[in-house]
Formats: structure tokens, sequence, C-alpha cells
């Protein structure tokens, strides 16, 4: 029996992100912290990449995923959100990301109990986008 195995892109969303915002030349780039969770020691700048999928359909996978962003001001947070998206838009070479599209937001979310950190509360705001991932035959 031979099928199509699909790649987890949680972790190579967080890469090509870790890696543009390490290459950009903006100073609300500088010192992002990014991963699927929240940290539990809170930094000034997070982003977290959330898998927002339901089941595959086995010929392809399109995945769905939540972008939250956080920034000591919110000048920060949105501008840092919106560089996020353009380095996703930007990032499908196959590898496993074949392309990224149906963006949405940013938007700004209310928190009633906001994460502060260094006196800081930290602005959110949250993004989305569908990925598509190549397989491989197994």
């Amino acid at each position: 029996m031979r099928g199509i195995i699909f790649p987890s892109t949680t972790g190579a969303l967080c890469a090509v992100l870790r890696a543009g915002l390490t290459a950009s030349a903006v100073p609300h780039a500088i010192g992002v912290t990014v991963q699927p969770k929240l940290p539990v020691t809170k930094t000034a700048r997070m982003v977290t990449v959330r898998d927002d999928s339901g089941p595959d359909d086995g010929s392809q996978t399109r995945r769905r995923y939540g972008f939250n962003v956080w920034a000591d001001t919110p000048v920060d947070a949105e501008n840092l959100a919106l560089l996020c998206m353009a380095i996703l838009r930007n990032c499908a070479d196959g590898q496993p990301i074949t392309v990224t599209d149906s963006f949405s937001g940013p938007f700004d979310v209310p928190t009633e109990t906001p994460h502060n950190v260094g006196g800081k509360n930290l602005t959110n705001y949250f993004f989305a986008c569908r990925i598509t991932a190549r397989g491989t035959n197994f």
C-alpha cells in the first residue's frame, strides 16, 4: 500500500519566522521569541504559531494557522504582525511549504489580564493564513 505523508508545518513556520525576523533590519524585529506556545518566561516581543486546521483530505494538506503577536507597545505589536505576514507571504519555497495565502488580520486582541514584561503590559495582535505543504510518497 502506498500513500502520502505530510510533514509537520508548525516547526517549519516557526523557523521561517525566526530566520526572517533575524534577517530583518527593523527595530521591532529584534529579540522576538517565536514558538508554538507561549514561553514560561515572557519576553517583550513574542509570536506564537498555532495550527487551527481540521482533518486532512488525504491528497494535499491545506492547513490554517493562527499567529498571536505580542509587543510592549501597540505600534510595535501591529508592525511586528505586519512584518510576520510579509515574511510568510514570501516563504513558499516548497521545503515543505508550497503556498501561503488567505491572510486575514492583523486584529487587535483586547485582553482582560495582559502579559506584563518589565512593568509594561504587552499588546496582542492576531492574524491568520492558510498554507499548503508538499507531501512525500511512502
